[in-house]
């Protein structure tokens, strides 16, 4: 049995589609972004810091509260994405490490079974 909280339930993208965030981000955007590979995120990654340098721009010129705070929004949101794929370049090399710390391993296992020389 799945407990409900209060409020949007995780992985809810109704902000996306109604909330303040439609202004600045459209779905298919989003989607985009969750759905590019995961080997070389570089352009993703300049084109999430362009996003951000614009709402803070904006942010800065914008004269309405609710606009301000609208980009504000806009901002976090960048830097939320900028944030993740960074976490996740970091994670994907150290798996890369481990695994081939772990081939190297069973090389060497295999060469002591056999009775090779190193």
């Amino acid at each position: 049995m799945i407990i409900r909280r209060r409020g949007a339930q995780p992985g809810c993208r109704n902000a996306l589609k109604h909330g303040i965030y439609s202004h600045f981000i459209t779905l298919a955007d989003d989607s985009d972004l969750h759905d590019m590979a995961d080997d070389n995120t570089q352009d993703e990654l300049n084109l999430a810091r362009m996003c951000l340098a614009k709402a803070l721009n904006e942010k800065e010129s914008a004269i309405n509260p609710k606009e301000k705070l609208a980009w504000d929004f806009a901002s976090h949101y960048w830097l939320d994405t900028i944030i993740i794929i960074k976490i996740k370049n970091m994670e994907r090399k150290q798996v890369v490490v481990e695994v081939w710390d772990t081939f190297i391993d069973a090389i060497r296992a295999a060469n002591d079974k056999q009775v090779i020389k190193r």
